[in-house]
């Protein structure tokens, strides 16, 4: 009885940690850095939005050492999800002239940096990158985003 009993709790235990899916490792204070690995997420403190790094789509930056004519641009790969609903992923730029912010539920998440930066002669893994990003309050008003 006593080994039914314990195969029983063990499989539900198992069950449960297996269907859980991931836990939330970053919490996210409003307006400041917080870095995400590629697969990660961050929940915000009030709960209300949860934020993803799906990985670096592409990666243009001159290397550290090159000279180069322009300095490139990184493609970082983010989505914003609040409650339940879906997820709305965005594309975030390094190239000063290209979109380094998105607004959505009403909020601005901004990507301030994306590590590591190339260097000549070494490939960057893909789960070797990570994002530093900020979510702050959006004065426009899209919270259908």
């Amino acid at each position: 009885m006593r080994l039914a009993a314990a195969t029983i709790v063990a499989s539900l235990t198992w069950t449960a940690c297996s269907t859980a899916g991931p836990t939330t490792q970053v919490p996210i204070e409003l307006g400041q850095p917080f870095r995400l690995t590629v697969g990660a997420m961050a929940q915000s403190i009030d709960a209300e939005l949860r934020v993803g790094f799906d990985g670096v789509t592409a990666d243009s930056r001159c290397a550290k050492g090159e000279q180069c004519v322009w300095a490139g641009d990184a493609t970082a790969q983010i989505w914003l999800q609040r409650g339940t609903g879906p997820k709305a992923v965005h594309e975030l730029h390094t190239a000063p002239d290209k979109a380094q912010a998105v607004r959505s539920h009403n909020h601005e998440l901004r990507l301030v940096a994306l590590a590591p930066y190339p260097v000549t002669g070494k490939a960057i893994a893909r789960a070797d990158y990570f994002v530093t990003l900020t979510l702050s309050r959006s004065a426009a008003a899209d919270s259908d985003r």
